[in-house]
């Protein structure tokens, strides 16, 4: 249960043996079904989340009434409504469980008496928040500078996975279009890996 987020904990900071069990206490396990809403727009996040297995949605809705998807959350992923966690403020946004979930969640008041119990903790939080920043950065640029096949096909070799088990108007939404646009994509390249 442990082992995938004692893992990618260690590609930030490196950890002892008697570090893992001060994880398991503050990060506990739950299940969630499919299209479960973890953090509701107007409501306080209190909670992050490690994605053990299943994927997850952070949206919000846009002027027109349209749900804009903003991240997908994959396997390996820490996952949050950040802002609202950090800031302790209503979240504008939503998170929710697009498939069946095993989840280890941390509230914040945990997540500060980790921070509090030695400086390398500050480090792992530290960079986690640098490689959020790093990756919001790169996809703003990707956004303006790729052409929405070049995101697509970006998307489809770094995360397989997701493609499979997303549905593809949450896709289309992540990568700025929409879904009939990216069923011609998908039509495309499809056609051009048969010839």
């Amino acid at each position: 249960m442990y082992d995938t987020l004692i893992a990618t904990i260690s590609n930030f900071v490196q950890l002892q043996n008697k570090e893992y069990k001060i994880i398991e206490p503050l990060f506990r396990p739950c299940s969630v079904k499919k299209d479960t809403v973890l953090i509701e727009k107007g409501s306080y996040s209190n909670f992050a989340f490690y994605v053990n297995s299943g994927y997850l949605r952070y949206y919000k809705f846009t002027e027109r009434g349209e749900e804009q998807t903003i991240h997908l959350f994959s396997p390996g992923d820490f996952a949050a409504a950040f802002y609202s966690f950090s800031t302790n403020t209503k979240s504008d946004e939503t998170l929710h469980t697009i498939t069946d979930t095993e989840l280890l969640q941390i509230s914040k008041a945990d997540l500060e008496k980790l921070y509090n119990t030695e400086m390398k903790w500050q480090i792992f939080g530290r960079k986690l928040m640098e490689s959020f920043l790093l990756e919001k950065e790169k996809r703003i640029i990707d956004q303006l500078s790729l052409t929405a096949q070049e995101r697509y096909i970006k998307l489809l070799t770094a995360n397989q996975g997701l493609i499979q088990n997303v549905p593809i108007q949450y896709i289309a939404s992540f990568i700025g279009i929409q879904p009939e646009s990216l069923s011609r994509i998908r039509k495309q390249i499809f056609l051009t890996n048969v010839k």
